[in-house]
């Protein structure tokens, strides 16, 4: 079991809080969503080629990590806010059992 990632994704230079910007992380989550699916269909290739595939997948999901944070600091969050965000999700998941 993994207990969790340490991330230092930085956000891009020009972030703007508009219609363009909150749709990036839906996109980029699509993206995952059809990465899964590529590398769910390699189940039973060779290495080389589900290692390809599986990349892919980690790589679209850090891109939708950076797009949640450029949204964050299209808003303007702080890190205090953040930090909070990411508490109160502990708790929540903590409640659902699922950590």
């Amino acid at each position: 079991m993994i207990d969790g990632y340490l991330l230092n994704i930085r956000v891009f230079n020009d972030v703007s809080d508009s219609k363009g910007q909150a749709l990036k992380p839906l996109e980029e989550a699509a993206e995952v969503f059809g990465a899964w699916q590529k590398c769910d269909d390699m189940r039973y290739a060779t290495m080389t080629i589900r290692e390809a595939f599986r990349e892919d997948l980690i790589d679209e999901c850090v891109d939708t990590v950076q797009a949640a944070a450029n949204m964050l600091a299209a808003v303007g969050a702080t890190q205090g806010e953040v930090d909070a965000a990411i508490k109160r999700m502990d708790e929540r998941n903590g409640d659902r059992g699922r950590l």
